[in-house]
């Protein structure tokens, strides 16, 4: 299995800073967390344009810090903007479990 998330870029960024790179892991968890229980608010009420900027928000931290997957599947809920409910409500479960993984693989790095 291969980890949810490629540090390699988040490192040459921070030009092995641990400390700074514990410190963006932190940031990110609660900024996900954040724009996931925003989109969970919004998945049923028609609230599409705060879906999409939700997604897109939680698609580029995702990508920046190396969770290409999330990014993915965070790309795939902007994109299902208009979606029915129930469609919004699966895509919003596969983010919330791939989420879960880099949470945890984080967590570890902590």
């Amino acid at each position: 299995m291969c980890n949810p998330v490629d540090l390699s870029n988040l490192r040459e960024m921070t030009d092995g800073d641990i400390e700074l790179e514990r410190e963006l892991f932190a940031e990110f968890i609660s900024s996900s967390q954040e724009c996931i229980s925003i989109m969970e608010e919004n998945c049923c009420n028609g609230e599409n344009e705060i879906w999409h900027a939700t997604a897109h928000a939680l698609k580029g931290t995702s990508v920046n810090l190396g969770a290409e997957k999330l990014g993915e599947l965070c790309k795939k809920a902007q994109e299902q903007q208009n979606a029915y409910s129930n469609e919004k409500q699966q895509i919003l479960s596969d983010i919330k479990a791939e989420y879960n993984e880099v949470k945890i693989y984080l967590k570890a790095l902590l």
